[in-house]
């Protein structure tokens, strides 16, 4: 039987600030109807690190407690899913697939940037 091999791309990923990005993330992976990628643009790289992260939710097969966490690129396609949905996913090793519902959505996390201080010419 043939495996199904993890492809990654990189896609258009807009933050909370309406700001475009490009992030890597699987290609065709088990939440590609949901969660809202398009194709990458010349907009510079998201890299997540302890400041930044991505939005994801987490997705739990309740029968053998296994989780998924896809990245969702857009703030629309993240407020489209609720706690509960159901998410048909492929399985290495089972013919068929396994829903999983979505238990958890963590948001993105940047820091934050204030406003400049501009002080007076003296």
């Amino acid at each position: 039987m043939a495996r199904n091999q993890t492809n990654f791309e990189n896609f258009l990923y807009v933050d909370d600030n309406t700001v475009d990005w490009t992030k890597r993330g699987e290609d065709g992976g088990d939440a590609a109807a949901v969660d809202g990628h398009a194709a990458g643009t010349g907009a510079p790289t998201w890299i997540d690190s302890a400041r930044m992260k991505v939005r994801r939710i987490i997705y739990q097969d309740p029968t053998t407690f296994r989780t998924i966490s896809p990245i969702f690129y857009t703030p629309t396609s993240y407020a489209a899913v609720d706690l509960g949905d159901v998410l048909a996913v492929q399985v290495t090793g089972l013919a068929t697939t396994v829903n999983y519902a979505a238990v958890k959505k963590v948001p993105e996390r940047q820091p934050s940037r204030g406003a400049s201080r501009q002080l007076a010419d003296t």
